[in-house]
Parts: structure tokens; sequence; C-alpha cells
């Protein structure tokens, strides 16, 4: 046996490689990437310089963990993005870790290298946002819930305590955690075993664990007109028309996209099929697995219907999801080949799309540069803009995606304020940063609207002063149009 056949030789030790393989490609495309920030990453970096315990829009562990890798490694995009190629990381060793309790070590590696490959993971792994966090605390949920309600677990107290830790801090990165709750209930009351396992002092500590890193973001809510809830319940969406078969139709194509073809089709199998075999544990572990991930997918497919929903919000069913199917597909060749052709498949797509992600003309030459478009081109506007903002007392906006933008990439400028047009508070700009015409007599205003229309009734001058334009792809451009704004007209 060589060397390198050693090194490689137990399961643990593959998906150890597996996995610093392609962290460490994820980082270099990261570091290298060309690919600017999108305007909700600008505004999380924004949230990163004063953290608190909730925001308008997401709970506060998003800006937390900017604030971590920008403290270490400075503003650079790659630093602002850095923690979600970890949370993803993490997420595969919980996955790693579960498969191989209930099922062994083969089975494990295969369900992190699965996670690992995730075509919406190697997206995922290149932006910041709420959904990296969460995907690590549910993974962790997943595999402390199997541990607080084992029987034959000895230290059932202290995995309670960390399932509460995990279920808390996932609240903290998106409201979404709460279908968790929904699951672990399902799953108690449909397993008698586990069930009985859990004791109520465990499911106490539990509990209170949990309030306690979950209290200061509903403290900060209440301090703030419930700002967060407000905005999450406005997302949904439930007061316009009733019914959209297509919205959810595109939902449910998008999983396609974010799990691929051959391995959603495994997941189906396995939750058809794999409560069938194995003795009336594995029967169990199974079941588990699938209430665990059943409702946040079924909930977010009637959201879809009923309004509407994006493919990525009922992440939270993959992680159990697909350890319950990488532990079917072992049991037999063909589920097996399946499995890892698929997962094939998933690799080379995802280091297509890395190296996609850190050449332009790589993505444009296959045809891939419109998914990169709106990332592209907001470092050169932002750097006119702050250039042109010299001797203004703000530069104001009245789109939050410019607002989002402009906060990283004219940062150091002249403060960037919105502009309110409804007299309606609909993002944290207009909530926090909002014009103030006590403060802000003279204002370079910009905005994608040639004619300056949302302000032309409000400001007694209003002098044009120069368009920006930059290529975001072959086929594209972004344009901006700045004015000067001054002498406010109150309604």
């Amino acid at each position: 046996m060589t060397e390198f056949a050693r090194l490689l030789a137990t399961p643990e030790r593959r998906f150890a490689a597996l996995a610093g393989a392609l962290m460490i490609l994820r980082i270099a495309a990261l570091v290298f990437g060309d690919a600017g920030l999108g305007p909700d990453e600008g505004q999380y970096w924004f949230w990163s310089k004063t953290p608190d315990f909730g925001y308008y829009s997401k709970p506060p562990l998003i800006a937390w963990s900017i604030a971590v890798t920008t403290a270490l490694f400075g503003d650079a995009e790659w630093a602002v993005r850095l923690a979600a190629p970890f949370y993803h990381l993490g997420a595969a060793i919980f996955l790693f870790l579960l498969a191989r309790r209930i099922a062994g070590p083969r089975e494990a590696f295969w369900a992190g290298a699965a996670w690992l490959t995730l075509p919406g993971v190697f997206l995922s792994s290149t932006l910041i946002t709420t959904d990296a966090p969460l995907m690590f605390f549910w993974s962790a949920a997943v595999y402390f819930f199997f541990l607080a309600t084992d029987r034959e677990e000895e230290k059932r107290g202290r995995w309670a305590a960390l399932l509460g830790a995990a279920i808390g801090l996932g609240f903290l990165a998106k409201y979404a955690m709460s279908y968790f709750l929904i699951s672990a209930a399902l799953a108690l009351l449909l397993s008698p075993q586990r069930r009985s396992a859990l004791r109520p002092t465990d499911g106490a500590i539990a509990a209170i664990i949990a309030a306690i890193f979950i209290t200061p973001n509903v403290m900060w809510n209440a301090r703030n007109d419930f700002q967060t809830l407000a905005h999450t319940a406005a997302n949904a969406n439930w007061s316009g028309d009733f019914g959209h078969p297509a919205a959810l139709m595109k939902f449910l194509g998008d999983q396609f996209a974010i799990a691929g073809p051959i391995l959603l089709a495994l997941i189906c199998l396995a939750v058809l099929f794999g409560r069938r075999a194995g003795d009336e544990t594995r029967r169990d572990d199974m079941q588990t697995l699938l209430l665990l991930a059943a409702p946040a997918l079924i909930i977010v497919a009637l959201q879809s219907f009923i309004s509407r929903a994006h493919g990525n919000w009922a992440a939270a069913a993959y992680p159990s999801a697909i350890a319950m199917a990488a532990i079917w597909a072992l049991r037999d060749k063909r589920s097996l080949f399946a499995f890892k052709a698929g997962l094939a498949a998933h690799l080379a797509i995802g280091l297509g799309f890395l190296f996609a992600f850190t050449n332009a003309g790589f993505a444009e030459a296959v045809g891939a540069d419109r998914a990169f478009k709106p990332l592209r081109g907001w470092d050169e506007i932002g750097a006119r803009i702050k250039a042109a903002s010299v001797g203004y007392d703000a530069i104001m906006t009245d789109d939050r995606e410019i607002t989002g933008e402009l906060v990283y990439y004219a940062r150091n400028s002249a403060p960037i304020v919105a502009w309110n047009s409804n007299n309606r508070i609909d993002n944290h700009f207009e909530a926090f940063n909002a014009y103030d015409p006590e403060r802000d007599k003279r204002v370079l205003y910009v905005t994608e609207n040639g004619d300056a229309a949302p302000v032309k009734e409000r400001f007694r001058a209003i002098t044009p002063l120069e368009t920006v334009s930059v290529r975001t792809s072959r086929r594209a451009e972004r344009t901006v149009h700045l004015f000067e704004v001054s002498g406010f007209i109150a309604e």
C-alpha cells in the first residue's frame, strides 16, 4: 500500500481530505474572485460595524460573523464572506458524525461528501448570507437531538444543553430555525423510544438555554416595534391573491438546482422506502431524519402556493434528508452507483462554478455571466460616487439595493442616507439611516431614475451632474444618475 493510499485508508481520513481540499479551493475562490458584494452582503457588512442584538430584516448572527472575519482580515470582499465556507464545513462535519452514529463510517463519508458537493452549498460558500450559519446550527441541532433522545446515551443532559444552544444560535442566524421546533415535536410524538428517552429535566434544560440565547433578540425587537418580525411577515405576503400554482412549480423546480436531480431522486426514494428496511432502531432513525426534514419543505411549499417563496427558504430540509439518502443509498450497488454519480456531477459543476467566480472571461465563455451580473460593476460606481461626494453633507439614494452597495463601495465618504418616498419604513436604511432635512442640506442624490422623479416635487433645486455607466457583462451595463439637490420642501 502506498503512503498516499495509507493516508486515505479510512472513511474519516477520506472525508478530512475532501473537506480540506474543498475548503482550500473555496477560500482561494473568495480571495481571487472578481465578483463584488451583493446588496444584501453590503448591508450585512454595514451592520457588522455596529454590533447589536438585532437588525431591521434579520437576526444578528450574520453581522457578528462578518465582524469577526473583518476584524481579523480587513474589509476586503473575501474577508466579508470568509465565514460562509467554514459554516458549511461545520455542517458537513455534523452530518458525518450523525451518519456515523446511525449507520457507520462509510455512510458518514458519503453524507458529509454529499453536503460538501451540494450545488447549493457551492453557491452559498461564496456568498455571506443567513443560510450558511443556519445550516451549521441546524445540522448541529439534528445531531444533538439524536444524542439527547438516545436511551443508550449516558450523558443526555450535556447533549440536551448543546441542543438548546444550537437551537438558540440558529434563531439568531435565521428565524427559519423555528421549523426545527415543529420537526422535533413531531419526531418525539411519533417515536415512543425517543419520547421516553428525553427526560423532562433535559427538555427543560434545552428550552431554557435556547431561551437565553433568543431573549436579547426578542428584547431588541420589542424596543424597535418588532421590525424584524414585521419584515418577515411582509416577506410572506399573505395579503395578496391566494393560490399560485406556477410559483409552487417554480419553487419545486428550484430544488433540483439546489440538490441536483440525482440526489433529489435518491432523497425521494429514501423517503418512500428508507423506513421499511433494517431493524426497529434503524427504522426509527430513518423516520426521525424524515420528520426533521419534512416540515421545512412542506411549510415553504405551501407558502410558495399561497404567495411566493425562494428555493433556498426550504434549505433547512436538506441536512437530515441528505443523511437519510446516504444511509439508504449504501444498501445496494445500484443505489450507491447513482449516489456517487450524482456527487461526481455536483463536484464537476461546483469546480466549474468556482472557476467562473474567479474569472469573468470564463463565465462569459460558458454563458454564466448573467448569474454574476448583479455582483459586478459596483466597485467602479462606488469609486466614482465617492469622488463626486466631496463637499456634500450626504449621499442620498432611493433604492435599498443601491444603498446596500454604496455603504460598502463608497465607504469613508459622505454619510449615505435613504430617501423615503412613500412615508413607510421598508428597509433598514429608511429606519435607521434616513435623510434628515435639518442635517443634510446639500445632498448628492444617486438614482436609477434619469429624471429624478422620486424627489422632483420635494426639493427646490435639482441639478443634474453626471451619468455613471459600467459594464456588468458582455451584453449588459449598469447606469446610475447623479444630481445635486437642496432646498427641501416639507409636505
